[in-house]
């Protein structure tokens, strides 16, 4: 790691005046390239124009000052009137040289000025994790997926393949998985739909070619009710459960080269039930076949306690660092438990992993896209309901370059207005929404993402008492209970209110984002008590006033749900998480229509607290709301409002 590139990154960082002369300097030549992003360690601009049609070199040698354990994707792109001389050491620098390119020509509209760039990332693993065992996703989306990761340079897809709900990829050895091997009591889990083995050969190829590494998981001994169901087991100690797991690996690896599929995951995590208990030898079986197929095994970390044969990597969930084997760090970067405006507080402000980022046995960091409900029709669902999006762009940033330091506070909040680190979040917003607007204006998903620290919200008590001002986020989470050094929007009371003014250069209709729910993927309504009735913003009676007039909430298509018994067989799940979401959040209905009149308006949101919450998870209300032009899956911003968390007078110009 560079670590003169590290302190040099932090300083730049903690100052708005150098993020503005450099945005400035590279204004001044009329170049996308301070639009790029991950955001390249080096650009020098130079003279002259380049366009897309330029013929492309490249030139294999080692780029220096690139640290030997990324060396492989270090690159020097030179783009100049003459040609274009991408100069790599190897597949993955040219590869990444390649996107950098594209990247430019297409924020530049075709044409650029030429530079000299010359990049690699601090981290070798930057990666993404989604869940396919629970809910399907179609063979076209996951592609859309990989070319989104791919874009944005993150080289790991960790295709999470079976679970309770599904064992997702069929076998020619043992076809009743495709017949029965699914787990779906209220038939909302894609009963049937599993992967090919020609169509997994498919996507693990397709990735390859771009330069991502697909490792496929099968989740066992625990997540294995599919499994069950396809074998008729009782339990994973049931005789032939070890045989027939080391048979599954061993077609697994039967399907791809070591080359291009290196790593085999096998899960061992939440072995909770004694029906998922199992003798350390059957770990130790299938860690054997991983090895004896020239595979490098995957557990998550914490988990299954067993020596493994070969080499092992942990992947940490719940510890802080690794100790004996090589590791990555999910961290907790579960995106579905993630507000849209809350990607940009953690890629902004959280180090990718936990622990020290020079650690020896460090290899990076992944964020997960878990989906615990049911995600209904159709199976590109999970893009709508998740920021999987946006989270490519932003974390993609975050894992390229790192971040030398933690702000305690990022996960629920973004600096206050006046703070030179909101200036930070401001210019990865900048670059976010250039992607979303001239890289990605063809995406066929949703991508839910607008500016926001432009926003200007106080928060009081009922008595009018000031808790904070000048808060500079879409959606404010505020908490009940005291003061503590990473929640500083916080009521003693349990009731707050949160306004904001904004300026409006005409009247006008506009739409706007507006949302007191805060449920996650993850058991959310049943680990909140439900859904609202009809007439309800949330189940604790907030309620929001623009210029004194009340804004009715939306017609809920699934109101006064409340959680009912648990599964049989996944004790820990409600019949409630197999009841797809429908409008449920502001980030899966249409904005709602809002008058602005000229001059100054009023927005006034009440939030009523519960008091008893749960401490495990995060507080379950919060208050949204952002003007907003265009769709939910493809907003703009509303420009020339101007926003104060100052009183102002409705008659003020």
């Amino acid at each position: 790691m560079n670590n003169a590139y590290m302190r040099a990154s932090f300083v730049r960082m903690l100052s708005a005046a150098a993020l503005v002369l450099a945005a400035g300097s590279l204004a001044a030549y009329g170049a996308p390239h301070d639009e790029l992003m991950p955001e390249p360690r080096s650009v020098e601009l130079r003279e002259g124009r380049v366009a897309a049609s330029a013929k492309v070199n490249t030139v294999h040698g080692t780029v220096p000052g690139a640290p030997a354990a990324v060396a492989d994707e270090a690159y020097v792109l030179d783009v100049a009137p003459g040609g274009v001389t991408i100069t790599a050491a190897g597949r993955a620098g040219e590869m990444n040289a390649k996107k950098t390119l594209g990247q430019l020509m297409k924020l530049g509209g075709g044409s650029v000025q030429s530079c000299r760039i010359v990049d690699w990332p601090v981290l070798k693993w930057r990666g993404f994790m989604l869940d396919t065992g629970r809910n399907y996703l179609d063979i076209a989306s996951l592609k859309d997926l990989i070319d989104m990761m791919a874009a944005y340079k993150l080289n790991l897809f960790h295709w999470h393949i079976t679970e309770y709900y599904g064992w997702r990829l069929a076998s020619k050895k043992y076809p009743q998985i495709a017949e029965r091997g699914f787990y779906d009591p209220l038939g909302n889990r894609h009963r049937g739909k599993c992967y090919s083995q020609e169509e997994f050969c498919e996507i693990v190829d397709y990735a390859y070619a771009r330069g991502v590494t697909v490792m496929p998981e099968f989740d066992v001994p625990g997540h294995a009710e599919a499994f069950r169901c396809a074998f008729g087991f009782k339990s994973m100690k049931d005789p032939g459960v070890k045989e027939t797991l080391c048979d599954l690996i061993d077609e697994l690896c039967s399907l791809a080269p070591a080359e291009k599929m290196p790593f085999i995951h096998l899960g061992g995590d939440e072995v909770w039930d004694e029906k998922e208990k199992i003798e350390e030898a059957s770990m130790t079986a299938w860690a054997a076949t991983v090895a004896k197929n020239g595979r490098t095994l995957v557990t998550w970390d914490p988990g299954q306690k067993f020596q493994p044969s070969g080499p092992r990597i942990a992947m940490l969930w719940g510890r802080s660092q690794g100790e004996d084997s090589p590791w990555f760090d999910a961290r907790g970067w579960y995106i579905e438990d993630y507000d849209p405006f809350e990607v940009l507080n953690a890629a902004a402000f959280l180090q990718p992993f936990r622990g020290n980022m020079e650690h020896p046995q460090q290899m990076g960091a992944i964020f997960c896209g878990w989906h615990d409900g049911a995600v209904g029709y159709p199976y590109s669902k999970t893009f709508r309901e998740q920021p999987v999006f946006p989270a490519c762009v932003m974390f993609g940033d975050l894992y390229w370059h790192g971040r030398l330091y933690n702000v305690q506070y990022s996960r629920r909040r973004l600096p206050f207005a006046g703070d030179p680190l909101l200036e930070t979040a401001r210019d990865i917003e900048r670059r976010t929404i250039a992607q979303r607007d001239k890289v990605l204006k063809d995406l066929r998903h949703p991508f839910h993402f607008v500016r926001q620290t432009q926003m200007r919200w106080r928060m009081t008590e009922l008595d009018g008492t000031v808790i904070a001002k000048d808060i500079a986020q879409g959606s404010v989470f505020p908490y009940y209970g005291p003061q503590t050094s990473s929640n500083l929007y916080h009521s003693p009371t349990g009731t707050v209110i949160v306004e904001t003014w904004i300026k409006s250069p005409d009247t006008q209709d506009i739409g706007a984002w507006i949302g007191f729910t805060a449920y996650d993927r993850d058991h959310g309504r049943s680990r909140s008590g439900g859904t609202p009735d009809i007439g309800q913003w949330n189940r604790f009676g907030a309620k929001i006033e623009v210029n004194g007039i009340a804004i009715p909430p939306p017609v809920w298509h699934q109101p006064s749900l409340s959680p009912q018994s648990r599964l049989a067989a996944v004790s820990h799940v409600h019949e409630i998480d197999e009841t797809p979401y429908t409008n449920d959040e502001w980030y899966m209905r249409e904005p709602m229509k809002v008058r602005l009149n000229k001059g100054w308006n009023h927005v006034k949101m009440t939030l009523p607290m519960p008091r008893k919450v749960d401490t495990w998870r995060t507080q379950r209300w919060v208050g949204t709301f952002m003007p907003v032009a265009g769709t939910t899956d493809h907003p703009r911003e509303v420009e020339g409002l101007e926003y104060s968390s100052e009183p102002q007078s409705a008659s003020g110009r």
